[in-house]
């Protein structure tokens, strides 16, 4: 094998690496970063090239493919980001199947359904067809032996040794800085690689809930997309959400930590109480190791005080890994679309209506066992996307988001109206999961939800008029235990901005 050539091929192809590496949104220099950072890329281009030249035995064919490999990995992580102001994180792969299941959700249609198809297809023969016409450049024994070093180097790694910190070039609570200071390229596999090492420590837990107020039922509701866009300037209707907010326990804006997507995120942390720093790595994707989350989960606590625990999402259950997550994480029952044939429809998803008549129904079931009720539903009808023909009338995305957005108004005045008549006691959370994914909400502005927490019953108590807080979900589960705790309206601090905790 000529050394020659390939020295240069290997060395122009560390410069192309480099050059398509600073593409990925949001972008960085060439040679950006620190000189580990620029090390690490290097490295990470070095053991990809390795894995083509191991599989193929062709080292021109392996240095295009490595740099074919970076380059669609860039277009995919600034499609992504041009579209939820977050690049692409390892966890992401696990979105292949559910992308294949539900393509609309992803905003690929038959037409570019057919694009990806031909566009795999091309590459395929082009493959074919350069493997077929370059030579050889290592022995089939060489080709093995490669690919059984980098296994076995990938899985000490991966699986035996704890991958330090210092050699992690990621951020799970700043994707976005993670590029800007690291690059694409290297952040992927050493926050897998993270990840991984993560998975043989406990996540932090929290003590199991008093048991000093005398409820009913703790009802939680996230709401799909719900955002007040009066916030930017966009006149949004949402009487009850105005009515109801001088009663609120507490009220105001919710701090999430992603924009136009990733329910899941918002949805683990009031579940659990645990917030972006506690996850870590896991905090990404939840629903990948939930057996993680359980002992956190005040589902499971409550289930073991005697508490029915039901989780209610009008959708396909796979969605997410919820089907595995959601037992994982202590509730005894999942109601979801496939329980729900006959349900009303709004748009393309069932609609919070009909969500509503589930969870009134769920409560008086409670009752008339004699059992208290822990139910955590997360709605649909609001969920993009947003194009023409979803509601009758209404072609513009804003409009319909509007139309929906009232909807899940109306459905939280209906709760609220409806355990004031039918139960004693009832503590309604209700807060919207993410910010719309609309060309009018820019996630640099505003990305921030709104929420509040209400007493509801016969025997509920009414508070003083409360000030707005900023909070992040966790501060939900954390006010929800201390309420448990004693049942009163101080369970959790006051005040505009106030982002400490309730526990």
């Amino acid at each position: 094998m000529p050394v020659v050539p390939e020295l240069i091929g290997l060395a122009g192809g560390a410069v192309a690496w480099e050059a398509v590496d600073a593409l990925a949104l949001p972008r960085r220099g060439m040679l950006g970063g620190s000189r580990a950072a620029i090390l690490g890329r290097a490295v990470v281009f070095l053991l990809l090239l390795g894995a083509w030249l191991g599989l193929f035995g062709r080292f021109w064919f392996a240095l295009a493919a490595s740099l074919i490999t970076l380059a669609i990995l860039v277009a995919i992580s600034n499609a992504k980001h041009r579209s939820l102001y977050e690049p692409l994180v390892f966890s992401d792969f696990a979105f292949i199947p559910p992308m294949l299941r539900h393509p609309s959700l992803f905003y690929i249609e038959r037409r570019e359904g057919l694009a990806l198809i031909g566009v795999t297809g091309l590459l395929l023969a082009v493959i074919a067809a350069w493997v077929g016409l370059e030579s050889r450049s290592i022995p089939v024994p060489a080709q093995l032996a490669l690919l059984a070093a980098e296994a076995v180097l990938v899985g000490l790694a991966a699986f035996a040794l704890p991958w330090p910190k210092g050699l992690t070039f990621a951020d799970p609570a700043d994707p976005r800085g993670t590029i800007r200071r690291f690059g694409l390229a290297l952040s992927l596999p050493t926050a897998w690689l993270r990840w991984c090492g993560e998975g043989r420590r406990p996540l932090p837990g929290l003590p199991p809930p008093a048991s000093g107020a005398d409820a009913d039922a703790v009802i939680v509701v996230q709401s799909e997309s719900f955002m007040d866009l009066r916030r930017i300037g966009i006149p949004t209707a949402l009487p009850e959400f105005d009515r109801l907010r001088p009663r609120a326990l507490v009220q105001g804006l919710l701090e999430v930590s992603c924009f136009g997507a990733y329910t899941l995120r918002p949805e683990v942390s009031v579940i659990t109480g645990l917030g972006a720093k506690d996850q870590s790595f896991d905090g990404l994707h939840p629903y990948l190791r939930p057996q993680r989350f359980a002992p956190a989960s005040l589902a499971a606590a409550l289930r073991g005080q005697g508490w029915r625990t039901v989780f209610l999402h009008p959708y396909d259950e796979t969605f997410f890994r919820r089907r595995e997550a959601i037992p994982a994480l202590g509730f005894e029952r999942f109601i979801g679309q496939r329980d729900l044939p006959d349900a009303e429809r709004s748009g393309y998803y069932i609609s919070d209506a009909a969500v509503a008549g589930v969870i009134e129904d769920e409560l008086q079931r409670a009752r008339a066992d004699g059992v208290r009720l822990f139910l955590v539903c997360v709605t649909m009808e609001a969920h993009d996307p947003f194009r023409p023909g979803r509601v009758p009338g209404k072609d513009a995305p804003l409009e319909q988001y509007l139309h929906h957005i009232g909807h899940a108004d109306a459905m939280l005045a209906r709760l609220a109206a409806h355990f004031d008549a039918a139960a004693e006691r009832v503590l309604l959370a209700f807060y919207g999961d993410h910010a719309p994914v609309l060309a009018e909400v820019d996630p640099e502005r505003e990305r921030r939800t709104d929420f509040m927490i209400l007493d509801c019953g016969r025997a509920a108590l009414q508070p003083a008029s409360t000030a707005a807080v900023q909070w992040r979900p966790e501060q939900i589960n954390r006010f929800i235990r201390s309420w448990l705790a004693d049942g009163t309206i101080d369970a959790g601090p006051r005040g505009t901005g106030n982002r400490t905790d309730p526990s």
